[in-house]
């Protein structure tokens, strides 16, 4: 038996560090501190939460490229490791979806 649910978490988290090393960028580049809020989301999963304090929603919502893998990956959450049935499908759609949109989408604004 394939360890699907494994491979399904584990990508997840792909998406939440490149946000994260995105912010991290633009925080760098700032010279400024983070506001409370914004180091709050860094402790959490989220990663609506995350693309909002990256303030990426609106360029990543007019990006027709990145649109639909979005709408894959932002259903992803760290709590999936408690969740056991995931499929070869769904962990491929959503490696699918990392590898061949958002992933690239987020690296391009590095």
């Amino acid at each position: 038996k394939k360890d699907w649910d494994g491979a399904y978490y584990l990508a997840g988290y792909v998406v939440e560090f490149a946000l994260k090393v995105y912010i991290i960028g633009r925080l760098v580049q700032s010279d400024s501190f983070p506001d409370r809020k914004l180091v709050d989301t860094f402790y959490k999963h989220d990663l609506v939460a995350l693309r909002r304090a990256a303030s990426l929603e609106e360029e990543m919502k007019q990006d027709d490229s990145v649109t639909e893998p979005w709408e894959i990956v932002k259903d992803w959450s760290e709590q999936s490791r408690y969740e056991f049935g995931k499929t070869k499908q769904q962990a491929t759609e959503l490696y699918d979806a990392i590898k061949n949109g958002v992933l690239p989408w987020i690296k391009t604004r590095w």
